[in-house]
């Protein structure tokens, strides 16, 4: 064993912390999974490794991926880590060991190799709650393990095979390919960066700029490492490029950083120190050389910070007698064992969230609970309209409130009249999106949407279930439909009273029978305490109910069926297995008409989403089959019969597989017994996978506190910008922190997303700051009404005033412009200038939209419009290059620059100062965009 001391204890809980999820595998598409049905139907692919019951008979804290599961998700690229954590262990096998079944003289082979995570969840504060930290309760550590990782042999076989960048005493990494080049290059590689500063949080380093890239296979040698960052030392393959395709790169073709680089006329392109070759995030490329430590246990001496999505390894090999063969062993058989576990405090801790969530506000509850008994839109309503019926349309344009996906859109039929085109009496109508590009005359159309709660109708739901917000949207366009109320609804699956499949619409809003509930309310999961199982019972049960054991042994047997049957486990489980349907001809399995409860059933159950999802559920405490000794294992011996060579063979396996008592009292906090709660990792990524890749109206309420903003408001602003994240480079928590610290101050409180001129008793509204520079115009407009007329001359003397008719090109003050191109959006874009350089550039980003901000420049002040106006300065100012420069230190003068370009002339920058520092405070965007 090559352990070394870890007594680096849990990260203290700050408020507001959030967790960030991803699922171990993409899927087949290679995007990511949203529907944890997908996972739940590749395990059930798999002819072992259930939980919570083995096909042994015994409980199972895991799950197995493997061959049946991988025609569902893809495996190819090896397993990633399911949420922000710390490498705590590993071990990594120099090559497979091998177990002879001497019985038979036949030969198998398995991975001991394994990677042990670190996790801290903190529940939301409670409200109210100013505070910097919470009490340490209100933060659960727990932990996942990758079982069965590939062997340093295989990865020395197949030099294609991609290496985790995380393994520990590398100093020579081969480049791999997760960024392109700047400014729409081809090239894969990644980026070369200027020196990375200490961030906000512990063990944290926040990256400089784009210094060069490296093309996909360059090796180089590392030396200084922070964190995931390391320093290169020098470059043994390949050459560095420009970070931009086309870029010109060093000084007369040297391979060199730290110069100008020809072409870079402004002198303005970011360099290193001379002599500094800059710094790679090590985390996506891969070791050349082998890790330290390898065949033994490793106990890092400082944790491994990982991001959730980070590479563990690639899948090794586990042979089972099955898969053995009379000569030395072959690849046959890729299993990965991944089991989430925490320790007893888990109990209490979802007790504690429970009550949290009841606190929490509405725009906190994520999930959608259908609860048994309710009814479901089973089909939407017959049209009730033909168009082009009395004389034929001229056309039928989609209106403004009409959704932009799902399978109806809106649309305000015109018919052609007697030299005029005149709109549908009654106003618009709902058709097929099909039958939008396919001529209005003769369409069946509705006057209202296809679908209302009024039309709920039988069969209704027998069990409830969840849905995550996450998973509902990601169901496919065709099962998501929006309403002209931007009411959402989505085609499910649900179970009928007997026992058929079913589906139907639920609508997010007034559906009866359902609830809307946090990810903290842990809906559905349920502690279920199996520790009273012992293995030999469990083991005499399962040769009896899978017909193994002869008729004298099912008598010797009772007892201990009986024992295990009465469980708690086996109670909960049977309850699932009594829902399963019946297949044709099948009749129940006991005589008492409740079925027996195997592993194989459950594998049937898995198939049937409502059914997987109410066995993920379970948490399962008992003891872990990686500790705990061999004293248990070796009390089956007397039960093997002719096995009994084979089974000692097996217990050498065993032994060989349990790592536990190499980690406890090496690793802060890591519980002393191997007697732990083992939750289904699927269905933990599933119930908090929303908590942390998207912008939520509870993060937006933490900026706009005041009831007059609206829900609405925040899901619209929210929907905006989760949609294009990457695309607006507002994927990161400093870059969304900085952009919503401009947009607070520009906007308001109250979220004017057009410039107010309103005059009340405490003086003018303070989103028209142009007024405190000119006190002569805040006076004059003061003593006038507030008719329209009154507002557009002051207005126009303003703009005009303070922005320059020379310099913004708005013309004369008496030309109107002033008030025409008023502040509007995210960033109260101001004056015709501004407007025309937003109209001119729209089209490179946002291409084929036929869009005149000049001519109608009121769009702006739509959610839509107001949101790309923003990103349009974000983006062609490049502001997201100063956001990633942004350390604790300089945090200040890096919102200033940003002001600067936001709004020359404002005088707030003290309050985007304080804005910043309360919506970094608060981590009210920790963990979105990874």
């Amino acid at each position: 064993m090559n352990a070394q001391q870890n007594n680096q204890p849990a990260a203290a809980p700050t408020a507001s912390s959030r967790q960030t999820w991803r699922y171990p595998f993409p899927g087949k598409d290679h995007k990511e999974i949203t529907d944890p049905d997908i996972f739940y139907h590749a395990l059930a692919g798999m002819e072992d490794g259930f939980f919570p019951l083995g096909v042994n008979g015994f409980p199972h804290g895991g799950v197995h991926f493997g061959k049946g599961s991988s025609s569902r998700v893809d495996q190819s690229g090896g397993v990633r880590v399911i949420a922000n954590g710390e490498v705590i262990a590993f071990r990594l096998d120099d090559a497979y060991p091998q177990l002879h079944f001497t019985q038979d003289r036949r030969w198998a082979m398995y991975s001991t190799g394994f990677v042990l995570v670190r996790h801290h969840m903190t529940m939301p504060p409670a409200p109210g709650n100013t505070a910097n930290g919470q009490p340490a309760d209100e933060t659960l550590t727990f932990y996942s393990l990758y079982m069965h990782m590939a062997d340093w042999s295989t990865y020395l076989a197949d030099g294609s095979m991609v290496r985790p960048g995380w393994w520990p005493g590398v100093d020579a990494y081969r480049i791999g390919n997760k960024d392109k080049q700047e400014n729409g290059g081809a090239a894969a590689g990644a980026f070369v960066w200027s020196e990375p500063k200490p961030g906000t949080k512990k063990n944290q380093f926040v990256a400089g700029q784009h210094v060069a890239f490296l093309p996909e296979g360059s090796e180089v040698i590392i030396g200084e490492k922070r964190g995931a960052w390391g320093h290169i030392r020098s470059i043994s393959a390949g050459h560095m490029v420009s970070a931009k395709s086309g870029g010109s790169f060093g000084w007369e073709d040297k391979n060199v950083p730290w110069v100008q680089p020809d072409g870079d006329e402004t002198g303005t392109a970011p360099v290193t120190p001379e002599g500094d070759w800059g710094w790679l995030y090590l985390h996506d490329q891969q070791p050349v050389k082998e890790p330290q430590g390898v065949g033994g246990v490793v106990v890092p001496p400082q944790p491994i910070p990982v991001k959730a999505g980070t590479l563990m390894g690639q899948i090794g090999e586990y042979h089972d007698y099955e898969r053995s063969t009379p000569l030395p062993p072959v690849p046959a058989r890729q299993l990965l064992h991944l089991e989430v576990f925490a320790g007893d405090e888990v109990k209490e801790f979802i007790g504690k969230c429970r009550a949290r969530a009841a606190q929490l506000p509405a725009s906190d509850r994520t999930i959608l609970v259908v609860h048994s008994g309710a009814r479901l839109v089973v089909q939407p309503s017959d049209s009730d309209h033909k168009l082009g019926t009395r004389h034929p349309l001229y056309d039928a344009k989609e209106t403004a409130r009409s959704p932009k996906a799902g399978p109806w859109v809106q649309v305000q039929p015109r018919y052609l009249t007697i030299g005029t085109i005149a709109a549908l009496d009654g106003g618009p109508v709902w058709i097929r999106r099909d039958d939008l590009n396919r001529g209005p005359n003769g369409l069946s159309a509705w006057k209202r949407f296809p679908l209302q709660v009024q039309a709920l109708a039988d069969p209704a739901n027998a069990q409830t279930f969840a849905f995550p917000r996450a998973q509902l949207d990601g169901i496919g366009d065709g099962n998501v439909a929006v309403d002209d109320e931007n009411i959402h609804w989505w085609r499910v699956g649900f179970v009928a009273a007997d026992g058929t499949d079913q589906r139907g619409w639920v609508c997010e809003k007034g559906h009866p029978g359902t609830t809307w509930e946090s990810p903290w309310a842990w809906p559905g999961f349920e502690i279920v305490d199996a520790t009273g199982i012992a293995l030999t019972d469990a083991f005499r049960r399962n040769l009896s109910v899978t017909g193994s054991a002869d008729w004298r042994e099912q008598t010797e047997f009772e007892p201990s069926t009986a024992a295990v049957n009465g469980s708690a486990l086996l109670q909960r489980l049977e309850q699932t297995v009594n829902r399963i349907p019946l297949q044709y001809g099948e009749k129940k399995s006991s005589k008492d008409g409740q079925e027996v409860v195997t592993a194989r059933k459950l594998q049937r159950a898995m198939n049937k989403s409502w059914l997987a999802s109410e066995l993920a559920h379970v948490i399962l405490r008992y003891e872990s089959e990686w500790g705990g000794g061999m004293s248990r294992w070796e009390a089956l011996t007397p039960l093997m019969r002719n096995a009994r060579e084979n089974w000692q063979c097996e217990l050498t396996r065993i032994k060989k597989l349990q790592w536990w008592d190499d980690v406890k009292g090496k690793i802060a906090d890591f519980p002393s017994s191997p007697v732990v709660n083992h939750i289904h990792p699927v269905a933990m990524v599933g119930n908090f996978c929303s908590q942390g890749s998207k912008i939520s109206i509870a993060m937006l309420r933490k900026i706009w506190s005041s009831v007059f903003v609206s829900d609405e408001t925040l899901s619209d602003l929210a929907s905006q910008i989760n949609e294009n994240m990457a695309e607006y480079k507002l994927d990161t928590e400093g870059r969304l922190t900085h952009f919503f610290s401009q947009v607070r101050t520009e906007v308001g409180p109250l979220f004017h997303l057009v410039e107010s001129l309103d005059y009340n008793s405490t003086g003018l509204n303070s989103t028209f700051s142009y007024f405190r520079a000119h006190p002569a115009e805040a006076e004059l407009y003061c003593r006038n009404s507030l008719h329209l007329a009154d507002q557009e001359q002051i207005a126009n003397r303003a703009y005009n005033g303070i922005n320059g008719v020379r310099a913004l090109g708005n013309g004369s003050i008496e030309s109107g412009d002033g008030w025409k191109f008023r502040g509007r959006g995210l960033k109260q874009l101001t004056g015709r200038y501004n407007y025309t350089q937003f109209n001119s550039t729209y089209p490179s980003i946002w291409p084929g939209e036929n869009v005149d901000f000049v001519r109608n420049p009121d769009l702006v002040g739509q959610m839509l419009y107001g949101v790309r106006s923003a990103v349009f300065f974000w983006l062609h100012g490049k502001l997201y290059e100063i956001a990633d420069r942004t350390t604790t230190a300089n945090a200040d003068d890096q919102v200033d620059k940003i002001t600067a370009v936001v709004n020359r002339q404002t005088s707030s920058y003290g309050e985007r100062r304080q804005h910043y520092r309360e919506i970094m405070s608060q981590r009210v965007f920790e963990g979105v965009g990874e």
